[in-house]
């Protein structure tokens, strides 16, 4: 995962058996849900506005909007402060959350966002077969 490329939606889960990096919420749902066995600790969400490491649990969450989201169709950011998660949704819509709802909403998405991928993956080989 690039760090600088995903530095807005990045994720990191402190599992007891070791820290796991991903891009979003989306792979850090299925992450989690792969890894049933794993004892998570924590779970910290980049602040879209500052880029840093925040606590999930603790975050402003935004879901949906008009930016596109990470690995998904129905956006889900992370904000520290309720004021930049406010702002966000007065510039691109969507509806404040919590990480519970955000991550309740990411397992209601994964069906169709998985086929979005596929489907994006299949159509990025066909052009290159080309």
């Amino acid at each position: 995962m690039d760090r600088q490329q995903y530095a807005h939606s990045r994720m990191l889960i402190d599992y007891r058996e070791g820290p796991v990096g991903t891009c979003s919420i989306h792979c850090t749902g299925a992450d989690i849900a792969v890894n049933r066995h794993k004892t998570v600790q924590g779970v910290f969400a980049a602040d879209y506005a500052g880029r840093q490491l925040v606590s999930a649990k603790t975050a402003f969450w935004v879901i949906g909007g008009d930016r596109s989201g990470v690995m998904t169709q129905r956006a889900k950011w992370a904000f520290e402060r309720k004021v930049d998660a406010q702002s966000f949704i007065r510039d691109h819509g969507g509806r404040l959350a919590t990480y519970e709802d955000s991550m309740k909403a990411t397992f209601e998405d994964m069906y169709t966002d998985i086929k979005m991928v596929r489907e994006r993956s299949r159509q990025k080989k066909a052009k290159g077969a080309r």
